[in-house]
Parts: C-alpha cells; sequence; structure tokens
C-alpha cells in the first residue's frame, strides 16, 4: 500500500467547499493508499489572536510565540482546525480520527533557534514515534495531525506544519509527501515552476525568488527528498481530482522536488 503524507494549510481550510472537496479527494485514494493529513492554521491563529488584541511577528516564515500564545495557537489548531477536518472527512464517508503531536508523544520537540534568534515556544522536532500512526493504518483510520509537540519535560511548542508533515513523512517512509499550498506551485518570475531540484532552493532563496511561508516549506522538501521521501509535491488547491492528480504522473500541475 503506498503511504501519502497530505499538508494543509489554514487558507486551503478557510476556502469555501474545499474541506467538502477534500473529503471527496481523500476518499479517491482509499483504499490503494493510505493518506496522512497535517495540518497547519494559521489564519484561524490570526483571527483569535486579533480578537484577544495580541500582536505578533513572524521571522522568517515563523511565528513569534511567547508563553501565553503557545496555549492560543494549541487550542486554535488541535481543539478547532483539527475538529472540523476530522468532521468534514466523516462528513464523506472517510473514516478520520484527529489528534496533536502530543498525543502518544508522536512528535518530541526542543526549542528552535532562526538564525541564533529566540523566537519563544517554537519548536523543532526531534523525534517521532509513529505508534498512533501505525493502529490508524490497521483500523483503516486516516489521521489527521495537528502539529503541536512537547519535549521530554512536558514544555508544549508550535511547530511549523511543514516541519512537521516533512518529518512525519520521513519517519515513516511515505511514498510521496505533498503541500497543498494557497498558490498554484513555485512561483519564479511569476510562473509556476513544474521541477525544482534541492540543489536550487537556496539560491532561489538568497536571490529573492523565494519568501516568506514559502521558504521553510521547501527547506522542508528538500530535508524530505535528502533523507528518503521518494516525491514532494508542492501545489493549489483545484478539486475533488487534486490529489489523485498530483500522485499520477504527468498530470500534476504544481511543482515537484527532487534531487
Amino acid at each position: 500500500m503506498k503511504t501519502v503524507c497530505i499538508k494543509i494549510g489554514g487558507a486551503t481550510v478557510d476556502a469555501e467547499g474545499v474541506l467538502r472537496e477534500l473529503g471527496q479527494s481523500i476518499k479517491t485514494l482509499l483504499p490503494e493508499t493510505f493518506p496522512i493529513i497535517v495540518h497547519g492554521g494559521g489564519r484561524d491563529i490570526a483571527r483569535q489572536l486579533k480578537l484577544l488584541n495580541r500582536q505578533f511577528t513572524f521571522v522568517e516564515g515563523m511565528r513569534v510565540t511567547d508563553a501565553e500564545m503557545v496555549n492560543i495557537v494549541q487550542m486554535v489548531l488541535s481543539g478547532d482546525v483539527n475538529k472540523r477536518i476530522v468532521n468534514a472527512l466523516l462528513c464523506e464517508g472517510v473514516k478520520a480520527a484527529g489528534f496533536s503531536g502530543v498525543d502518544a508523544a508522536l512528535f518530541i520537540a526542543s526549542k528552535m533557534l532562526v538564525n541564533g534568534q529566540d523566537i519563544g515556544f517554537v519548536g523543532r522536532i526531534d523525534k517521532v514515534s509513529p505508534a498512533l500512526i501505525d493502529l490508524c493504518q490497521t483500523a483503516g483510520i486516516v489521521p489527521v495531525v495537528s502539529p503541536i509537540a512537547r519535549d521530554d519535560s512536558g514544555c508544549i511548542y508550535n511547530v511549523n506544519a511543514d516541519l512537521a508533515a516533512s518529518e512525519l513523512a520521513t519517519a515513516i517512509r511515505a511514498d510521496d509527501l505533498i503541500f497543498v499550498s494557497d498558490v498554484p506551485g513555485v512561483m519564479v518570475d511569476d510562473e509556476v515552476r513544474r521541477k525544482i531540484t534541492t540543489f536550487e532552493i537556496e539560491p532561489l532563496i538568497a536571490k529573492g525568488h523565494i519568501t516568506g511561508g514559502m521558504v521553510p516549506k521547501l527547506r522542508s522538501a528538500a530535508d524530505a527528498v535528502h533523507r528518503g521521501v521518494k516525491r514532494v509535491h508542492i501545489c493549489g488547491w483545484t478539486g475533488r481530482e487534486t490529489l489523485r492528480n498530483e500522485l499520477a504522473r504527468g498530470v500534476a500541475s504544481g511543482t515537484v522536488i527532487c534531487t
């Protein structure tokens, strides 16, 4: 059975009708494929912080997260966004269960520094223990994972969902890792680049062709490829056939990352 890790962002979750289409799209992959969903929820987090009149900043695409903010992030991602996705899958007849990286110690993390800068309770994943994922596969359940993690002392961290998806895909030796983005692929000079080698990524970042949230996404993609994931895709959402098309050679409309 082919294993596919699918990361969806907050913009995808927010778009009208997309969660229903996601459920339909996942259903088309079953039972030949075991899909695992990892999700973000940046827009939902931003809305909640705005309601609470909390200001926030980003460093290289990572949200600076203090002690109070990490509790808000956990509430939004694990308590709201995760369950909306699970509910959407169930509505389309897909057996699904949602949990975070805290559950069963799926993700063990430590503090992440960005260029030596402390950005608060933002973590990097040091260890993946996929027992819960294995149980879902055995039971025919699609896992939906919120990228909240903990360290060995019980400290909670917000982990970038792209990094979480990359680490999980690598740990389970996924055949494919798909990043569903709010753009149709990696844009270079206003055009989608259909293929980017891992060795092109840092030069493209240095020249300013790749900025913002696409920076950690591409670095995660490169890391996953170097560590054994067969193919990494970055694509936009084009309807219920999105995932099947991205997995079919010659049909994919997004960007494929390879060596």
